[in-house]
């Protein structure tokens, strides 16, 4: 009998920066340094080759940070309305007013915000000019 991926059991996302299921430390690029986090901080619990092999094929995958709005097939014109790439939300004019509080609200078992920012290719980001084809890094 397979053992149940430890990520998904403890609601780890699928996409975005790869995260410890136990304690949440988040590595920069892929998987990188899993292994020495794994035997310092949770070895004792369960050995890094049990985790490794729990992980299901999504979880193992280390490229995870592509253009979420690409990979949904969403146009890349100036013209063509921001939109969730999610949910298909539209946001207001060709911007992306209210993205952060809706993807916060609706979408973070998905990936956190921050890497959602991250993922978005200059194409789906937009030319950077305010209030109409930009995203804010932030409604803060």
């Amino acid at each position: 009998m397979a053992q149940a991926c430890l990520a998904c059991e403890k609601g780890v996302p699928k996409r975005g920066r790869r995260r410890c299921p136990l304690c949440g430390r988040v590595f920069r690029s892929g998987w990188e340094g899993v292994v020495s986090h794994w035997t310092a901080r949770h070895g004792s619990d369960i050995s890094y080759e049990t985790f490794w092999v729990s992980l299901c094929r999504a979880h193992r995958a280390g490229r995870t940070l592509e253009c979420p709005s690409c990979r949904k097939g969403i146009p890349r014109t100036r013209k063509w309305p921001r939109q969730c790439p999610e949910c298909a939300q539209v946001f207001r004019g060709r911007g992306w007013s209210g993205i952060e509080s809706h993807w916060r609200a609706e979408h973070p078992d998905v990936m956190a915000y921050e890497d959602f920012l991250a993922a978005l290719c200059p194409a789906h980001r937009g030319g950077g000019k305010p209030g109409i084809d930009y995203l804010p890094l932030g409604d803060r």
